[in-house]
C-alpha cells in the first residue's frame, strides 16, 4: 500500500456514495458494499477532499480553524486518510494533479 505524506495529493473515490445524516456523515462503498460514517472534523476532512487537495495543505487549513498542535493534527489526519485508502475511500496520487 503507498504511503502518504504531505506532499501526497489526495480525493475521495468518486465511486464512494455519501449523505448527510444530522451531523454525521454515511457513506457507502459500492465496490465493498460496506457503509461508513464520520462526524467532527472527519466530516470536514471528507467534505474538503470532494476535489483533490495536497495533505499538507489540508493540515494548514485544520490548524487555522481549530486550535490543534500542528504535529498532532498532522498524524492524526494521516491516521484517518490513511484508514480511507485501506477501505478504498480515497484516491491518491503523488503531485499535483490526477
Amino acid at each position: 500500500m503507498q504511503k502518504l505524506n504531505l506532499d501526497t495529493v489526495v480525493q475521495r473515490d468518486p465511486n464512494v456514495i455519501a449523505a448527510e445524516a444530522g451531523k454525521d456523515v454515511v457513506m457507502v462503498s459500492i465496490d465493498k458494499g460496506h457503509y461508513y460514517g464520520v462526524s467532527g472534523v472527519a466530516r470536514e476532512i471528507w467534505q474538503t477532499i470532494e476535489r483533490p487537495k495536497m495533505i499538507s495543505d489540508l493540515i494548514a487549513d485544520l490548524v487555522a480553524n481549530y486550535n490543534v498542535d500542528r504535529t498532532l493534527c498532522e498524524k492524526e489526519t494521516l491516521l484517518f486518510l490513511e484508514q480511507l485508502m485501506a477501505e478504498h475511500l480515497l484516491q491518491v496520487r503523488n503531485g499535483s494533479s490526477f
